[in-house]
């Protein structure tokens, strides 16, 4: 008598003797939310006491293999003996879908990398993944999770579900919608039951956005030891670390190196869109709604929410007992329902038993067929600007849902502000005495440098709305983007931008959206759309002089590029002469070069001006300080390049910088009776004036995107010979493609 149920541990091989009893179980989520491990729970009976110790000393994960009638039905990974009696063991263990779940995967941002290479990343087994999946690209985010937990993300991403082939390899692929086999009467066992499920009406599925922001947060401080890894509840780039290194990192961890010191990062601005399809009409709403899946974007949002609607709409789950043939959850099958009528359905999940007769438990949802993968993801973009008629492609399929997203037109900037004049000088006399000689002196007082112009507030981007629209091919749809709005025009006050028109797509208008400071992305590029433009660039003061300290004009810096503050004129024009009408003495005039002007955005600073007369006069002496430079004229900004985006604030104008000191002297020697004053004067320069503002830059006009799909050509179905019939593989069952 052949071997009905063989078990292969090693050298160990364990038949119908020693097998009493058992079960090998086996789901599939037809949702592709889940991903459950199939297990094989044995009762045996062992009497040979070296085998039951080889039994007992097992390791967790040691391979075993399950045969039915000599064929391999499953490769299993032991998870537990227990030894119930003097010659009874249990037996547990599990399929290579337990493997991940016993270790990590530390996830990521995924800008376009591609089901293949994420699935690279995060399985530890064997896999094959069919290749409509294989170069479908992903978005969104995967925080730190179970191999497992991450890749049931993807799997719901896009549809695909998991078997385990009975070598213990995973396969990612698409299930076949025709009917894979006939469960006939005579098959079924007693204990046939239906349960009824609860009316969805609506299936809720978020769509997940992450955009780099400018936020920096805070994400270690303390003493690190050489290796530990830093764990973030939130994705961050752009990392910084002081006082230790990072050794390795990611949006969601970083390893660092020993050290005391902290670790810092921005942030980036997730936001959702609420995307909605319906399932069955009902008076009483019962919404199922989907928030945690972060690989779900733009380019399948839509997708999940219908593939859902699809399953929701089935109420009905058969459960039965029939005598196994090798039919697997996912498959299609036809059979007589319990209830009268033929029927068909998807297996969700198979209870196999070990005997001579293999019985399983099945549970089948009644009339639901896996949705065809056609069309996949909206992988196809459409840039729309100015106005006209957009004709949809030939090759999409009628009637398919589209994403349209209309974007305005963005608003001007505010003009910046003039920089100002420096500041008013004033002359100081002074006098002092002893008993040999008087000294009178005159000079100009320090002042501070201009200050530098404010600069102008950005224009906020257009409003945005999102779309869900039907395309049919060769239909035309008119379109007319709005303008940009015009920035605000320089002048001696600040002026507001003017506001970006609106965008219309057929019936749509941007005027029923709304904006964000972040703008949109567009996931598949990268692209941001009507963000907030950024705010100009203040001016630098002049040069000053405070407490007898020199105030230098400081650096500009725009667009990367560094603007100079201007510096101070070297030249010094002095005089000097003896007393003609006075008694013994000197007279001195002097007057130094004038102060540097402050840097504008685009321009750099002026040196101050050149030193006035200094001149010895009959009765005296006189002076003229030099010039301050007038501050820098701004450059103005220029019009964004992205679509929507509001246009930069202004630049300001560059403070004017101080005129230098302008200093007379006189000093008289006498023996007795005081000299009579010297007629001393010293001149304060012409004020300087402040720079130009610029006005501000003009918005970015608006545009339509239009993200559709395209059919791709497969052939499905079982595989056929050159006669024309069904090739079957060695366990009976059809090979479907």
């Amino acid at each position: 008598m052949s071997t009905i149920n063989k078990l292969v541990y090693g050298d160990i091989v364990l038949t119908d003797d020693e097998i009493e009893d058992g079960e090998a179980y086996t789901a599939l989520a037809l949702l592709s939310d889940a991903l459950e491990i199939g297990t094989l729970q044995v009762q045996l009976t062992i009497r040979d006491q070296a085998v039951g110790e080889k039994l007992s000393a097992f390791r967790r994960n040691d391979k075993l293999l399950y045969y039915h009638r000599d064929a391999l039905r499953g490769t299993y990974y032991i998870e537990s003996v227990q030894r119930t009696g003097k010659y009874s063991y249990e037996l547990k263990a599990n399929d290579a879908v337990a493997l991940l779940e016993q270790s990590t995967h530390y996830g990521g941002i995924y800008t376009g990398q591609t089901v293949a290479q994420v699935v690279a990343d995060i399985c530890n087994i064997p896999y094959l993944i069919q290749t409509r999946f294989a170069g479908v690209k992903l978005y969104g985010w995967l925080p730190i999770a179970t191999r497992r937990a991450n890749l049931i993300q993807v799997l719901f991403a896009v549809g695909a579900n998991t078997k385990v082939d009975q070598n213990g390899t995973l396969r990612i692929e698409s299930l076949w919608d025709g009917v894979a086999t006939s469960i006939p009467e005579d098959r079924v066992l007693l204990g046939d039951s239906v349960q009824y499920a609860t009316r969805v009406t609506e299936v809720s599925v978020l769509e997940h956005q992450y955009i780099p922001g400018s936020e920096t947060v805070d994400l270690f401080d303390g003493t690190a030891a050489e290796g530990d890894i830093i764990q973030f509840s939130e994705p961050v780039y752009d990392l910084s670390a002081e006082g230790f290194s990072v050794l390795e990192s990611g949006a969601n961890y970083a390893k660092l190196s020993a050290g005391t010191g902290k670790l810092t990062g921005k942030k980036y601005v997730h936001t959702t869109r609420d995307v909605r399809a319906q399932a069955l009409p009902d008076d009483v709403p019962n919404v199922v709604e989907v928030t945690e899946a972060t690989l779900v974007s733009l380019v399948n949002a839509s997708a999940v929410a219908r593939r859902l609607a699809r399953y929701y709409a089935c109420l009905d789950t058969l459960t039965h007992d029939i005598i196994h043939r090798a039919e697997r959850p996912g498959d299609v099958v036809a059979f007589e329902h319990p209830f009268g009528g033929a029927a068909t359905g998807c297996i969700k999940d198979t209870a196999v038993a070990l005997g001579s007769r293999p019985v399983a438990t099945e549970n089948v949802l009644v009339g639901y067929r896996p949705p065809r993968a056609d069309v996949g993801t909206l992988d196809q973009r459409v840039v729309l600007t100015g106005a006209g008629e957009w004709v949809v492609p030939d090759d999409v399929l009628p009637g398919t849902v589209a994403l349209a997203v209309l974007i305005g037109g963005g608003s001007g900037g505010w003009s910046g502000l003039p920089g100002e004049p420096a500041g008013e000088q004033h002359v100081v006399s002074g006098e002092h005495e002893d008993s040999r000689y008087v000294t009178y002196y005159k000079s100009i007082s320090e002042a501070l440098g201009g200050a530098g112009g404010a600069p102008g507030e950005p224009g906020v981007g257009g409003k945005i709305l999102q779309v869900n629209t039907t395309l049919n091919p060769g239909a035309r749809i008119s379109y007319s983007c709005g303008k940009g709005g015009k920035g605000g025009a320089a002048g001696d006050e600040t002026v507001r931008g003017e506001e970006g028109g609106d965008t219309a797509f057929g019936s749509y208008s941007s005027a029923a959206g709304s904006r964000s400071p972040e703008g949109y992305m567009d996931v598949t590029t990268q692209e941001v759309f009507a963000a907030d433009g950024v705010s100009g660039v203040a001016g630098g003061d002049g040069m000053g002089v405070k407490d007898g300290e020199e105030i230098p004009a400081p650096d500009v810096v725009y667009k990367g590029v560094t603007y100079k503050g201007g510096v101070k004129n070297p030249e010094i024009d002095e005089k000097t002469g003896g007393d003609v009408d006075y008694q013994y003495g000197y007279r001195t005039a002097r007057s130094l070069g004038g102060y540097g002007g402050g840097a504008a955005a685009g321009t750099d600073g002026e040196m101050g001006g050149p030193p006035g007369d200094a001149a010895i006069t009959s009765d005296g002496a006189t002076s003229t300080a030099g010039r301050g430079a007038d501050g820098a004229d701004a450059v103005a900004p220029e019009k964004p390049a992205a679509y929507g985006t509001g246009g930069d604030g202004g630049n300001g104008g560059g403070g004017g910088g101080i005129g230098s000191a302008g200093y007379t002297e006189a000093r008289l020697y006498y023996s007795s009776g005081k000299p009579p004053v010297p007629n001393l004067v010293s001149n304060a320069a012409e004020r300087s004036a402040g720079g130009k503002a610029s006005p501000g830059a003009d918005g970015g006009d608006g545009c339509v995107l239009v993200f559709f799909g395209v059919p791709e050509t497969y052939v499905s179905g079982p595989v056929k010979d050159k006669n024309g019939r069904m090739v079957l593989d060695r366990l009976g069952r059809r090979i479907i493609v």
